[in-house]
């Protein structure tokens, strides 16, 4: 069983690599949005039409906007030519949206790029180290997939060796504390919130 030290020492390793790559990668998910000019919400949309067609209803429901909020919206990504209106066959007067070809060559360079970030990471490290990330990263994967669940398969001492590999790779900056009264409390430092609009 891992100490409180020891949970603080992931926590900030956690900390740095997670923000890290959000940082890089909403950066470079913002470039790309301003090179297409497209809107934040607009990129949003594409990616969540990326599955299929979707009502504007539900859309609106999704992206967390007001019907009129949604239809101007629409509206723009229609005359950009990078999502098609149809009428619902069932009730014709729902309006369900979807991608055009164009809006998925979009959606796709979405995706080529984020890779060609993740890459350009990956090719930094030594290929010893490249090798345990993308391991890890598979595993990070498999168990986030709808459904999954955590198998719990890898020996405790197996996953000491990997931390104590992480700790020598890696500069933990010491823990804070703070004195109330006689008692001294090792506080971790608040994690960090943050909105990611891409899967």
């Amino acid at each position: 069983m891992m100490n409180e030290r020891e949970n603080l020492e992931i926590e900030a390793i956690l900390d740095r690599s997670v923000d890290g790559l959000f940082l890089l990668i909403l950066d470079q998910h913002h470039r790309h949005v301003a090179e297409l000019e497209l809107t934040v919400a607009q990129a949003q949309a594409l990616r969540l039409l990326r599955g299929g067609p979707v009502s504007t209803s539900k859309l609106a429901l999704l992206l967390g906007i007001s019907p009129p909020a949604v239809s101007q919206l629409t509206d723009r990504l229609v005359r950009k030519r990078l999502i098609e209106r149809r009428v619902a066959e069932r009730d014709r007067r729902s309006i369900t949206v979807e991608l055009s070809e164009k809006g998925r060559r979009v959606v796709e360079g979405f995706r080529v790029r984020r890779k060609a970030i993740f890459g350009d990471v990956l090719l930094r490290l030594a290929a010893e180290d490249r090798a345990e990330v993308i391991e890890a990263l598979d595993r990070i994967g498999r168990v986030l997939q709808p459904g999954a669940t955590g198998t719990g398969d890898e020996k405790p001492e197996r996953a000491r060796v990997r931390l104590q590999r992480a700790r020598r790779r890696t500069a933990v900056p010491a823990p804070i504390t703070s004195k109330i009264g006689e008692e001294v409390q090792t506080v971790a430092p608040k994690p960090k919130r943050m909105r990611i609009e891409w899967d």
